[in-house]
């Protein structure tokens, strides 16, 4: 299994969140952050005396998948999330060694 973060703009969200759907993606989880640094998209970065540096709202997805999925998600959040400027964001993929179902106590895939 593989899990998958990908930081991108709010703007993008639903396009990536319904094609994600679409594809059959079993679960996400998508939080507001703030990014910070060489991530920030200097047309909407703000500047902040508490972190010293510029900043701008972001939306990160979790997302677990089978390894079999991978490159099909990677690609839909690529092709969804693009614009070609900086700031478009960040994907990065983990390694899940296994997971579990709180309520069926099932491990492995059959979990998510």
């Amino acid at each position: 299994m593989k899990e998958i973060k990908a930081y991108i703009r709010p703007g993008m969200i639903d396009r990536v969140i319904s094609a994600l759907e679409r594809a059959g993606v079993k679960g996400m989880t998508v939080i507001d952050v703030s990014t910070l640094g060489g991530w920030a998209d200097p047309e909407n970065s703000q500047l902040s005396i508490e972190y010293c540096e510029k900043y701008c709202s972001s939306v990160k997805i979790e997302l677990v998948c089978e390894d079999n999925e991978l490159e099909k998600f990677v690609n839909i959040i690529l092709d969804k999330a693009h614009t070609g400027q900086k700031g478009d964001g960040k994907i990065f993929i983990s390694d899940i060694t296994d997971s579990i179902s709180i309520r069926t106590k099932q491990h492995g895939a059959k979990a998510l």
